[in-house]
């Protein structure tokens, strides 16, 4: 009888732990046809990177596991995580997706990853995916892909903007906040436009020690409309147009140097039953390195017709991920001395030859890829 309770005692403390291993998918979505459960908080980690994930909150957080300091925060950690997140426009209506009461916020759990998933009252859901990749072969993950979805469950049209603003505070102990692939140095409130994001490519924010790059321009990088760098208090509280005042310090009355950046996308038309995607990447680095952001993105190959089929499974998606840019002039900034490395040139080439090759061609960035590379061996020609 002992034994027999023993037992009883022993299967009923075990089954519970077992059974938490084993994750029921039981529901199932039909726009990415996979099963998922949900969850209140989930973890995605590798050996470089750590994102923690909230689904009562609908806020996220990306750390740097860095072998000298440990676990680097790459976003400010204050009020948890909620003044790093999107903003989303659905006609006239703006939402704050991770604090809006009209917001239902879930966090679903898929054998491959995770999703935050948001939706509104006006029946349109907003989701982020995360995923790892590797810049070097048969190296730990460094590269976190950035998938953003807009849904539109209604049975209406509607027109959707997307913003995204991310309270950096890696770079803040930094004389310069941010830095740039073409070199620009951001110590006060200033702004990109569609062109300038062009010429700079990238953001990056470091401590000196670690440092994680937003890579925005890309032949699989969705077009950015603009990005704007100021105090984290004042970009909520400009206008969807924002309006900057050029060379304000990131210090308010709230906070001292607490600097951010707000990506814009381009807005588009949402009919109903359709899904829309947005892609961007980070890449972190630790030991005072260079994140290889850039070089990862300009390497990867375009994507086949097969993966296409993969991702578009239902409704075929309205992407903005072709080009909606107008009144480019294509006027080219004085070239660079790294432009003239016969391994950006080859890239260059490669990727005109890849835009050229897709089924929905590109014309007004070919047009000023190609302008690029005129004047990159017209200054070649001269010495």
């Amino acid at each position: 009888m002992k034994k027999f309770f023993v037992l009883v005692l022993l299967i009923s403390v075990l089954i519970p732990g077992f059974s938490k291993n084993l994750k029921k998918f039981d529901l199932h979505d039909g726009f990415f046809d996979a099963d998922y459960c949900l969850e209140t908080y989930y973890v995605l980690s590798d050996s470089l990177i750590r994102v923690e994930l909230f689904g009562k909150s609908g806020t996220f957080n990306i750390y740097c596991l860095s072998a000298e300091e440990k676990e680097k925060p790459l976003f400010s950690c204050s009020d948890l995580n909620d003044s790093t997140g999107f903003l989303l426009k659905v006609d006239e209506t703006v939402y704050r997706l991770n604090k809006d009461k009209r917001v239902h916020r879930e966090l679903r759990h898929f054998e491959n990853g995770a999703q935050l998933v948001y939706t509104t009252d006006a029946n349109v859901r907003f989701i982020i995916d995360f995923s790892f990749e590797a810049s070097l072969e048969d190296k730990p993950a460094d590269i976190i892909k950035i998938s953003t979805y807009v849904i539109n469950l209604s049975n209406t049209t509607h027109w959707i903007g997307l913003k995204g603003i991310f309270d950096t505070s890696c770079g803040e102990v930094a004389a310069v906040h941010f830095t740039t692939d073409a070199g620009s140095r951001i110590r006060n409130e200033c702004a990109f436009s569609e062109k300038d994001i062009v010429k700079e490519r990238t953001v990056v924010s470091s401590d000196g020690i670690v440092s994680f790059q937003f890579v925005l321009d890309g032949r699989i990088v969705s077009p950015v409309d603009s990005v704007i760098f100021a105090n984290v208090d004042e970009l909520y509280r400009m206008n969807w147009e924002p309006l900057i005042r050029k060379g304000r310090g990131f210090t308010n009355n709230r906070s001292y140097d607490n600097s951010a950046l707000m990506i814009k996308w381009p807005g588009f038309t949402s009919e109903a039953d359709t899904k829309t995607e947005n892609t961007f990447y980070i890449a972190v680095a630790d030991n005072g390195e260079s994140p290889r952001g850039l070089f990862h993105v300009d390497r990867l190959p375009k994507t086949n017709d097969s993966d296409s089929e993969k991702q578009d499974k239902g409704p075929e998606p309205k992407s903005p991920n072709r080009d909606k840019r107008t009144g480019v002039d294509f006027i080219i900034p004085p070239i660079r001395d790294y432009q003239l490395d016969p391994a950006y040139i080859q890239d260059l080439i490669d990727k005109i030859d890849a835009l050229q090759s897709s089924d929905n061609v590109d014309q007004k960035t070919i047009s000023r890829l190609n302008a690029e590379l005129d004047a990159i061996l017209e200054k070649l020609r001269r010495q």
